[in-house]
């Protein structure tokens, strides 16, 4: 009998739905395309639906918060958000920090300006003016890699910081992610601006990150993230803010 109630009480323990984990998420702010604050309160876009998307699918109990690149990278590494979607590529020093999920979309980047600086090679472009960069992008490293004092640096804690320079007539070029600027472009402020050199490079994947004490975590979300991809949901999010593939 007591060998009955024992297993019975097994049972019912191991019947019970397990609590959902709380999961803080960093996202990068005012981010066109990807993170953006509408006028109702809301926060839409890519990374944010995607986001959502995920918690669901593994069962978290998440909370939102949207901050500057940099701060969501000291945020993930210090164990103050579990995941982070920053729009963030893989560098040897970010990789001894934090753990990046498989990649789900390819970022590549140009420099946008007047529209009468088309036609210069990229180091006469860059020769002298006035550059802005989102701080701790890759976007930021790679100019100062390449080019080093030839420019004026230009920081700015946020994508749309980075692009209001252009209008604000604080930069003459930025050089930041084709998607990002993309609704910047084809909006009135944009008119008379547009990508004025062809692709840094190939472009860089992206992915998304998270603490580095978080393997389990990782594994589960690379799991839900491929599930995302091939049953077509992570593309319809996309196409609800771009007409075109990025990945």
């Amino acid at each position: 009998m007591r060998r009955v109630k024992f297993a019975a009480i097994i049972w019912l323990f191991s019947a019970m739905p397990v609590a959902a984990e709380d999961v803080i998420v960093a996202l990068t702010d005012s981010t066109p395309n990807f993170s953006m604050h509408q006028p109702d309160g809301s926060i839409t876009g890519i990374n944010m639906d995607l986001a959502r998307l995920l918690c669901q699918r593994l069962e978290l109990r998440c909370r939102y918060q949207l901050m500057p690149l940099a701060a969501l990278v000291a945020h993930v590494r210090d164990g103050k958000a579990q995941i982070g979607f920053g729009n963030l590529t893989k560098t040897p020093e970010r990789e001894k920090d934090m753990l990046f999920s498989r990649p789900y979309w390819r970022s590549t980047s140009v420099f946008v300006g007047h529209r009468d600086l088309a036609g210069h090679s990229m180091d006469d472009l860059v020769r002298g003016r006035k550059v802005a960069v989102q701080e701790g992008s890759r976007q930021a490293k790679w100019l100062a890699d390449k080019y080093g004092g030839s420019y004026i640096p230009v920081p700015r804690p946020t994508i749309f910081d980075v692009i209001a320079t252009l209008p604000l007539q604080q930069a003459h070029l930025i050089l930041a992610p084709m998607m990002t600027v993309h609704p910047f472009l084809i909006s009135a402020d944009g008119t008379d601006f547009g990508f004025v050199s062809d692709p840094i490079d190939s472009g860089w994947p992206v992915h998304i990150v998270l603490n580095k004490d978080r393997p389990d975590l990782q594994q589960r979300l690379d799991k839900a993230l491929e599930d995302a991809s091939r049953d077509g949901s992570l593309g319809r999010i996309v196409r609800a803010y771009v007409p075109f593939d990025i990945f």
